[in-house]
């Protein structure tokens, strides 16, 4: 019998190295609130969200492996043609995001169609207190340079709790 959690996947993907690296090259971005978008574009902040940065840099170094591992998903569940852009999460204390599922139809800009099919999230740190991943009601234990990969739809819903102690940096993108 097949359950839910047998749709996620997991997978160290980034070495130590290479993630603290990443958080020095985050920290000299420009960071910008969260922001969810409700019916018609209306643009709704919510003051415990996470603030979100963008580094192509940066996610051209992820590319590869990150790829990889979305394949090795793809071999055993179902197959993504497309992704978005990486977006870069920063959590400081007392941010986390809501329950919510990755249904998004904000993420397109009108030249791109589609809807997403995976959602893909990363970690580049474990050295925080709080900032739980859960899916379902189920923690996630997200370790440094960890990769998750889960089905975008309505089964999937998932949040972050919010941080209690040091800063939580994560990345996430979603393939359609």
């Amino acid at each position: 019998m097949t359950c839910l959690s047998d749709y996620v996947y997991k997978e160290t993907i980034f070495s130590s190295d290479f993630c603290d690296n990443a958080i020095g090259i985050l920290e000299s971005n420009k960071w910008e609130p969260h922001v969810w978008y409700g019916s018609s574009d209306h643009r709704i902040r919510d003051r415990k969200d996470f603030m979100t940065s963008y580094n192509t840099d940066l996610m051209f170094q992820m590319k590869d492996a990150i790829i990889s591992c979305v394949q090795r998903y793809e071999k055993k569940y179902m197959a993504v043609s497309q992704f978005c852009g990486v977006r870069f999460n920063k959590y400081s204390v007392g941010q986390g995001i809501n329950q919510h599922v990755d249904h998004i139809h904000s993420l397109f800009d009108g030249e791109r169609k589609g809807i997403p099919i995976i959602s893909i999230v990363g970690t580049f740190n474990d050295d925080y207190e709080g900032g739980e991943f859960v899916i379902n009601d189920e923690v996630i234990d997200m370790k440094q340079g960890d990769m998750l990969v889960f089905p975008s739809c309505f089964l999937y819903p998932h949040m972050v709790k919010p941080v209690t102690k040091g800063i939580r940096y994560s990345w996430v993108l979603w393939g359609y």
